[in-house]
């Protein structure tokens, strides 16, 4: 099973393949370890690492290939697929994310590859200067913020966890009301209770406080040099203009990265909207394939 000891080897391999891909984000990995629900499998064959997901569906134990071998090599990859095919006794194992890189060898392999969601690529270099029409948007809802009175932005530290979970709770129960879902919250409580446990260039957070109070919180860091993640955020949504200040203090905060990947918009509208108006410099997909 995947855990902290496997960070440099899983994260030189990445580095040697220049990955995009948010999904290969290793604290986002390790959030998928959830006992007795799911967890991640690491193997190496031929100098590639491959990454497997073991999980609970409709009370089966499944395996499938989580993350295409990297480097990517068609025959490990044909490997990778017999070892999930013989744990689940068919041929129902799925190369669930597959970099857009390694798309044409993968069909090449005789998979069926299909796009999944197209994922935001930002320059933390493009917020120094939000002026300009382009940046209206973002300017707008951060000066609304930003002329609050007792708004502060702090690194986050173990001391603000307890308020993290209260707010996400919040949250929620807010999107369960709207939406009947509670919107992945899983991988946000995770991801605070990561916090602290790896080093901070690869996991990092911030939080803001209006009043004393805790109202938003986001965590990310290296996939590889000069490319990071933007792996959680979650805010007050009572508070006019805070996602989009938040995301802009974020954002200008990791200056260390040449490029941020932040996901994908996960087919809601006003995350769309949000990160569509912060200009993406690019946009990266990555892929899905099944067994023919």
């Amino acid at each position: 099973m995947l855990d902290i000891t496997d960070i440099q080897r899983y994260k030189a391999a990445v580095e040697a393949d220049r990955k995009m891909g948010w999904g290969y984000y290793f604290p986002y990995l390790l959030s998928r370890n959830r006992p007795g629900r799911s967890a991640v499998l690491l193997a190496e064959d031929e100098d590639s690492i491959c990454i497997y997901l073991w999980q609970i569906k409709h009370s089966q134990p499944r395996l499938d290939v989580y993350l295409a071998p990297t480097p990517m090599n068609t025959a490990v990859l044909a490997r990778c697929l017999e070892r999930a095919n013989d744990f689940n006794a068919d041929k129902t194992a799925k190369v669930m994310r597959i970099d857009a890189q390694d798309a044409a060898a993968s069909a090449a392999a005789g998979l069926r590859v299909r796009q999944r969601r197209s994922q935001y690529i930002f320059s933390p270099d493009a917020y120094r200067d939000i002026g300009g029409k382009n940046f209206y948007t973002i300017r707008r809802n951060v000066n609304l913020v930003a002329q609050m009175p007792d708004v502060e932005v702090l690194q986050y530290s173990p001391a603000h966890a307890e308020a993290c979970h209260a707010l996400l709770n919040r949250w929620q129960d807010l999107h369960r009301e709207i939406h009947g879902t509670s919107g992945g919250v899983g991988t946000s409580r995770r991801a605070i209770d990561l916090a602290g446990t790896l080093p901070a260039a690869d996991l990092q957070g911030e939080v803001v406080m209006i009043d004393g109070s805790l109202v938003a919180f986001a965590f990310g860091g290296e996939i590889r040099p000069g490319l990071a993640a933007s792996f959680e955020r979650k805010s007050d949504t009572g508070v006019r203009g805070l996602s989009y200040f938040h995301f802009h203090s974020f954002l200008t905060s990791m200056q260390a990265f040449e490029l941020i990947n932040d996901g994908s918009d996960t087919g809601r509208a006003g995350l769309r909207q949000l990160k569509d108006s912060f200009r993406p410099i690019a946009m990266h997909t990555e892929y899905r394939g099944s067994q023919r």
